[in-house]
C-alpha cells in the first residue's frame, strides 16, 4: 500500500514539474527585437499586396508615388512613417503557421519594404487588426511565427493607389485675392475689392464690379472660401490636361494675386458631376458633387444667371 502511495506521489510530482516547465517555457519566450528605424534616412517605401505594388520615393522634401511621380498625400505618408518608427512586438500569437486565420495569406496580407537608397533596410508582413483593435498581426522576414504588434495600423497601408495621391488642386489665402474674374454662359464679370477708410484708417472692405456696381459680399466670400483650399474627389487618367485646355468650359474663375490662379470646370455626361483643371495642378480631376455645385452656384449668383434660369422655367 505504501508503495502505491509512493508511486502516486512520484507521478504527481513529475506531472507538476512538467506542467510548471511547460508554462514557464511558454511564458518566457523571447520576442524578436525590432531595431528602431531612423525615418529621416528612409528614401522609399514599397507596399505589396494581391492587387499590385505601390512605390513611394522621397525627392527633396516631397514624397512621390509610382514611376509617374504623382505627388503623394503627405499626412498619409507620415502615418506610415510614424508606424514604422514606433513598431514594436508585444506577444507571440502562433507558431502553427495558420496564415489565413490572421489574414497573412497571399490573398489578404500586405508586405512592406523600407528602403534607404536601393537597399531594403527593413521588411515585414501585416495581417488583420486583432479583435481588441489595439494590435495588428504581423510576421517578420525569415520568421514563421505570428506576433502581435502594438497599434491598429493596417488602414494606413491598405489603400488604393489613387487614395495615396495628394488631392489638393487649389491652395491659397483667401485674403490675398483682391480681384478676380468669373465666366459662364458667355457672361463675364470682374470683381474688385476696395478698402473703405474711416478717420484715415481701413474700416472694412467692399466688392464692386469694374463699372462700380456693388456685388454681394456674402456670395463672394462663399465662393472664395469654396476654392481657397479645394481638394478633388479623384483624378482622371484621360484625356490629358492639355487637351482639356482646348475644350469649351462650363465656367471659369481667374483669381489675381502674386502668381495668378485659374480654375476651369467642364460639364460631363452625368448631371452634377464636374471635371476640372487648375493652374496649381498638372492633372484632370473630378470634384465631389457638393464642391462642384457650390462653386457653380456662387458663380451663377454673381453673374445673375440663376434668376434668368428661374424666369425661363
Amino acid at each position: 500500500m505504501k508503495k502505491e502511495y509512493l508511486i502516486l506521489i512520484a507521478l504527481i510530482l513529475i506531472l507538476g514539474a512538467y506542467l510548471l516547465f511547460h508554462k514557464e517555457n511558454k511564458d518566457n519566450y523571447v520576442l524578436p527585437k525590432i531595431v528602431q528605424i531612423d525615418i529621416s534616412k528612409i528614401t522609399g517605401l514599397i507596399i505589396d499586396k494581391k492587387q499590385g505594388s505601390i512605390k513611394f520615393i522621397k525627392k527633396e522634401k516631397n514624397w512621390l508615388l509610382t514611376d509617374k511621380e504623382y505627388l503623394a498625400d503627405l499626412p498619409s505618408v507620415e502615418n506610415m512613417l510614424d508606424t514604422l518608427k514606433t513598431l514594436k512586438l508585444s506577444a507571440l500569437v502562433s507558431q502553427k503557421g495558420d496564415l489565413k486565420r490572421y489574414e497573412l495569406d497571399d490573398k489578404k496580407h500586405i508586405r512592406v519594404k523600407v528602403l534607404e537608397g536601393a537597399k531594403t533596410i527593413f521588411e515585414f508582413t501585416m495581417g488583420k487588426p486583432a479583435p481588441t483593435f489595439n494590435h495588428t498581426f504581423v510576421m517578420l522576414t525569415d520568421n514563421k511565427n505570428i506576433y502581435h504588434a502594438n497599434g491598429s495600423f493596417r488602414s494606413y497601408f491598405d489603400r488604393a493607389e489613387d487614395n495615396f495621391r495628394d488631392k489638393k488642386v487649389l491652395d491659397f489665402k483667401k485674403e490675398s485675392i483682391k480681384r478676380f474674374t468669373i465666366e459662364k454662359d458667355g457672361l463675364s464679370k470682374t470683381l474688385i475689392s476696395k478698402k473703405i477708410k474711416k478717420d484715415g484708417k481701413d474700416a472694412f472692405s467692399t466688392w464692386n464690379s469694374e463699372d462700380g456696381t456693388s456685388a454681394d459680399k456674402e456670395v463672394i466670400s462663399n465662393l472664395l472660401s469654396s476654392v481657397s483650399f479645394l481638394e478633388c474627389e479623384k483624378y482622371l487618367d484621360s484625356p490629358t490636361k492639355k487637351s482639356y485646355e482646348k475644350e469649351k468650359p462650363l465656367c471659369k474663375i481667374r483669381l489675381e494675386n502674386e502668381s495668378g490662379i485659374e480654375l476651369t470646370l467642364f460639364e460631363t455626361d452625368k448631371e452634377d458631376i464636374f471635371k476640372g483643371i487648375s493652374s496649381m495642378n498638372d492633372y484632370v480631376f473630378a470634384l465631389s458633387q457638393f464642391n462642384g455645385k457650390e462653386i457653380v452656384s456662387n458663380i451663377e449668383k454673381l453673374l445673375g444667371i440663376s434668376k434668368k434660369e428661374k424666369n425661363k422655367d
